[in-house]
């Protein structure tokens, strides 16, 4: 769990830090103590939260991550709050941008849009570049997650997606494939899982949406 902290001094940023990391071995903290420097790390690398300690500096990140949020925004949490779960309500603020986008890279991997998973592909391909967490467990967090979007039952989403990859590999462009995917592309060693079609599809999103920063 990586975590960001913008304190008012090093001192009060280091307390915090000890208290954020006490919390289990997981936890890697950083501290700043200007709100640029903070904004550049959160933009550089995904941090799961940013914890804002009461300062001038706090409140110029909060209001500088909420006129232009990271591709992969944080929650924003301040002393003594709880960590929510869900989405971080900035990372929806992408989410439009991210589908869009991620509707061109499908079609230039010459997907056939008649295929079921065709309708929430591009919804879940940007959801994983917005919110990273979701790529860890698909069954409990992905799958329900895109189900309850689009009307449908988990299972669904799972065996379109499985549809989906199948076709594409089977029946699709290959040169398109090993553009996208690289040397991961290898007919003789079969399709891959949806898991790792979807961390794929992740990477080569989160670099053309860098570019759109």
């Amino acid at each position: 769990m990586r975590c960001a902290i913008l304190a008012l001094t090093p001192a009060q940023g280091e307390r915090w830090l000890t208290a954020m990391e006490n919390r289990g071995e997981e936890w890697q903290c950083r501290v700043f103590t200007e709100a640029e420097a903070a904004y550049r790390a959160l933009c550089q690398s995904y941090h799961e939260v940013c914890l804002l300690c009461p300062c001038p500096e706090s409140e110029a990140l909060a209001a500088r991550l909420q006129q232009r949020p990271p591709l992969s925004p944080p929650w924003i949490i301040h002393p003594g709050e709880a960590i929510p779960q869900g989405i971080p309500p900035l990372a929806l603020q992408r989410l439009e941008q991210l589908t869009c986008l991620s509707r061109s890279l499908l079609r230039a991997l010459t997907m056939q849009p008649g295929l079921r998973a065709w309708r929430f592909l591009p919804d879940m391909a940007a959801l994983t570049v917005v919110h990273p967490p979701l790529l860890h467990d698909l069954h409990h967090q992905l799958y329900p997650l895109i189900a309850r979007r689009h009307g449908m039952t988990p299972a669904a989403v799972e065996r379109s997606l499985r549809t989906l990859v199948e076709s594409t590999w089977s029946r699709g462009s290959l040169a398109a494939l090993e553009r996208f995917f690289g040397h991961s592309v290898d007919p003789e060693k079969g399709k891959p899982t949806n898991k790792e079609f979807l961390c794929r599809l992740q990477e080569r999103l989160t670099l053309a949406g860098n570019r759109l920063v």
